[in-house]
């Protein structure tokens, strides 16, 4: 039983490495310390969660997700996130567009609220 959820455990990880690319070792370290979590959502969608303390309150950050149905499963990590008490949810992504799109389609109020700049040597 072990090996198979082992097995599960690396497709899940596999699958997260698209969005995390080269933090996928520093994230999946804070998973194993206990600092974020992995969770899945109707065994299809996967996502890495933190909690983080805000100016304004708790916030709950999606460190990274991917798989099926995520407008539907993204909702309701927010929805979740409401109900516990976070003051808000905070995500980045590599691909803003698509994300803002489809925030406003399924109403998730996402909003632009930083841009990172980065040079690499």
């Amino acid at each position: 039983m072990a090996a198979n959820s082992e097995k599960i455990n690396r497709l899940i990880w596999r699958l997260l490495e698209t969005a995390l690319g080269d933090d996928l070792p520093e994230i999946q370290q804070e998973v194993t310390d206990g600092r974020s979590i992995l969770t899945s959502w109707g065994n299809e969608f996967f996502a890495v969660l933190r909690d983080e303390q805000a100016a304004k309150g708790k916030e709950l950050v999606i460190v990274a997700a991917a798989g099926k149905n995520s407008q539907k499963h993204t909702f309701e990590i927010m929805r979740q996130a409401k109900l516990q008490g976070y003051y808000s949810v905070r995500l980045h992504t590599l691909k803003p567009e698509p994300m803002l799109r489809m925030s406003k389609a399924a109403g998730l109020g996402l909003v632009r609220a930083e841009t990172v700049l980065r040079r690499v040597f």
